[in-house]
């Protein structure tokens, strides 16, 4: 496996910001691996900092399926946006460059985020072809184009009936008043946007799942293709939901919610295959 981390640094970016790699090697005696998925992970963490528990456990799973996997580290507060967004950009561009050389299928890179982190994944795939977005990275728009979504849980919407207030707080500092309705995501999507796996549970009182309904809402009038997970029970922030990252005090899992990996990898292989 190729694990490294790789320096990753924008205008507005904060010190530490960096890509973990998850790049299988070749395995397969006395033959080539074909070129795989790749997965980009944004952990959740209110923009205020990257959950251990959304980072190398998913990826871990990811490698046992035989798909490449890359954990960002991307800048939280005091950094505001777009600086995370632009680590994104940066990271879909260099993913994309070593493609031939990591073994990457260039055509299915996916950006999967938890929470907060969810948040900057669906912003990808609705600001990625701005030109901001290209200016700043200064590459094609081509290059840079997401071919899927999973969101996890995401904080979506700036409506202060339904957000995560700080997380916007977070990614927007002092800009919070001017930028609110710019980042409220269920307003941007389009046909820029890739298919879409998302879950979510009713039970979440700290993200609740109006946010990812709207998305899901808004995705449906773009004629967007979306599969939507919507689980009775769980709280905020389960991860992969199973006993082996439960926190400290014993939460962190739900039986009832341990299948959204399983419907995720069948998603997967019947959109990318291997």
């Amino acid at each position: 496996m190729k694990h490294e981390e790789i320096k990753i640094q924008v205008q507005g970016s904060v010190p530490g910001t960096h890509l973990t790699t998850y790049i299988l090697g070749n395995y397969l005696d006395q033959a080539e691996n074909d070129r795989r998925p790749l997965v980009l992970i944004c952990p959740g963490g209110a923009y205020a900092m990257t959950s251990n528990r959304e980072a190398e456990p998913v990826a871990l799973q990811f490698n046992a399926m035989g798909y490449h996997a890359a954990i960002l580290r991307y800048s939280c507060a005091p950094a505001v946006y777009p600086a995370a967004l632009l680590e994104v950009a940066e990271s879909v561009k260099l993913i994309r460059e070593h493609g031939e050389e990591w073994g990457v299928d260039v055509d299915k890179i996916l950006i999967m985020g938890f929470s907060a982190g969810g948040h900057l994944a669906a912003s990808y795939g609705v600001f990625w072809n701005r030109n901001f977005v290209k200016e700043a990275v200064g590459c094609s728009t081509e290059l840079l184009r997401p071919n899927g979504l999973i969101l996890c849980y995401p904080v979506i919407s700036t409506d202060e009936k339904i957000s995560h207030i700080p997380s916007i707080q977070n990614l927007l500092g002092v800009s919070y008043d001017e930028k609110r309705e710019q980042v409220s995501l269920e307003n941007q999507v389009g046909e820029q946007v890739p298919r879409t796996f998302m879950w979510h549970t009713v039970e979440d009182e700290t993200v609740p799942f109006w946010n990812s309904f709207r998305f899901a809402q808004a995705l449906g009038k773009a004629g967007i293709s979306l599969e939507y997970h919507l689980y009775p029970k769980g709280i905020h922030g389960l991860s992969l939901a199973t006993e082996s990252i439960k926190r400290k005090d014993g939460s962190g899992t739900e039986k009832s919610c341990k299948s959204w990996f399983s419907l995720l990898r069948d998603w997967i292989l019947e959109n990318y295959g291997l």
